[in-house]
């Protein structure tokens, strides 16, 4: 099996999985970067104690959470009792070194996300809240940035897009969004979420050429996604493309077709899934 990367992945990965060895990866980062990694446990603890006990947490449920992973950990009860009361009371935390206290607040972030599905399905957030890939291009005009789950965070258009003609410039932003796209489906991947279809350009895609497509409000621009939700062609409807707004006023007017087209893909896939689950009943009939 492969090792844990050391850092913000390998916290994931404990989260998900319990793995001591991604517990312990942190000891493999240089001195000057451990500090940030304790930072960044600490966060995560913070917050996992808030999903578990609520921000008034009362006494009996500290309690019961000290004692359930004191329980299962017994050799570290005394730094998990520590640690816990230390968020929920504010009761300093004594005669620990930095390596215990870690390792304690690893432990309670395992158990409270045993108990909550959800904090272990939005692990990736939760470790790193501002994941997002920025694609670019070429000519530098368009500029792509994507949210871990594939959808679009931002899309700008840069100066020198007022220059472009319709057809060009809509290549510029597939092109970049593409860019983002391979990015983020690469993280993904190493993260276990948000990757099962094919990475974009590997040419893995098995020929599907399902579309979805959705207009601006005013009828300018027209965004086609495919059915994973990623950005395969825009097209523009007429050949005056920049009004008082600019590039500004067309870049908003492509994420609001854009934005239109991934989440009406959803709703114009649900039919479909439909029909091909009574067709394989009826052949099994």
């Amino acid at each position: 099996m492969t090792a844990p990367v050391p850092g913000p992945r390998a916290l994931v990965s404990y989260i998900r999985t319990g793995s001591r060895e991604a517990r312990i990866a942190y000891r493999e980062l240089p001195e000057k970067e451990r500090s940030a990694y304790r930072a960044l446990v600490r966060r995560v603890f913070e917050t996992a104690i808030t999903r578990h006990l609520g921000k008034r947490p009362s006494r009996e449920r500290m309690l019961a959470l000290i004692e359930r992973t004191g329980d299962r950990h017994p050799q570290y009860a005394g730094g998990v009792r520590r640690v816990i009361r230390s968020a929920v009371e504010g009761v300093a935390v004594s005669g620990m070194s930095p390596r215990q206290v870690l390792t304690a607040q690893h432990l309670v972030i395992r158990e409270i996300a045993k108990l909550h599905e959800d904090f272990r399905a939005e692990a990736d957030e939760i470790v790193d809240p501002g994941t997002e890939f920025t694609g670019s291009e070429p000519h530098a005009v368009a500029k792509v940035t994507l949210k871990l789950d594939g959808t679009m965070h931002a899309l700008e258009l840069l100066r020198g897009a007022e220059r472009m003609g319709g057809k060009s410039l809509g290549a510029c932003i597939v092109r970049a969004w593409v860019d983002a796209e391979q990015r983020r489906w690469r993280s993904a991947k190493e993260l276990g979420r948000y990757d099962l279809f094919p990475e974009i350009g590997s040419g893995k895609g098995g020929g599907d050429d399902y579309r979805h497509e959705a207009y601006s409000p005013s009828g300018l621009c027209r965004a086609t996604v495919d059915r994973y939700g990623r950005l395969r062609a825009v097209t523009f409807m007429r050949t005056a493309l920049f009004g008082d707004d600019g590039r500004h006023g067309l870049a908003e007017q492509l994420r609001e077709a854009i934005t239109e087209a991934q989440a009406g893909l959803k709703t114009a896939l649900e039919p479909r899934a439909a029909a091909n689950v009574a067709e394989v009943v009826n052949r099994i009939a």
